[in-house]
């Protein structure tokens, strides 16, 4: 068992950072001791939290508790799901084509876009942004010569 310090320091901790419990479908008890006998236990050990910003960008979404065959502890699953708005917006899957490594223009391409990033407060944002103008600049510049 954890000192009682430590747990009010992960608790406040918790706390401050606005994190909450998200709970979990199937089986809940995380870890079990193994035992076959009397001095069986079950625990909920393992938790996914999550604060309200994470909420607001991911509304749904479902945390299963799975099965194991050889740990003393079970997997737990986070899946989100894609609203139906959000399947219908994306229509076009980029995937990079290993041809175009080959293209002079094709590093380029992503040099200019990646020098001319800024600064800003949510670096994973801008790599994303940054990837998508990417994948447009290459898809646009080498789509007729794919086809080939």
């Amino acid at each position: 068992m954890r000192a009682e310090a430590e747990m009010k320091s992960f608790r406040e901790a918790l706390k401050v950072n606005e994190l909450y419990d998200v709970g979990c479908v199937g089986s809940v008890f995380t870890w079990s001791n193994g035992h076959f006998d009397l001095s069986f236990t079950k625990e909920r050990l393992d938790r996914y939290v999550v604060n309200n910003e994470w909420r607001n960008m991911f509304k749904d979404f479902m945390v299963e508790g799975l099965v194991t065959r050889c740990s003393d502890h079970k997997p737990m699953l986070m899946t989100v799901l894609q609203s139906e708005s959000l399947r219908r917006k994306r229509k076009f899957i980029f995937r990079f084509e290993a041809s175009w490594l080959k293209e002079e223009d094709c590093g380029k391409i992503v040099e200019k876009i990646w020098s001319e990033r800024k600064q800003t407060q949510e670096p994973l944002m801008q790599a994303q942004k940054l990837l998508k103008l990417c994948s447009g600049y290459l898809t646009r510049s080498f789509r007729d010569r794919d086809k080939v």
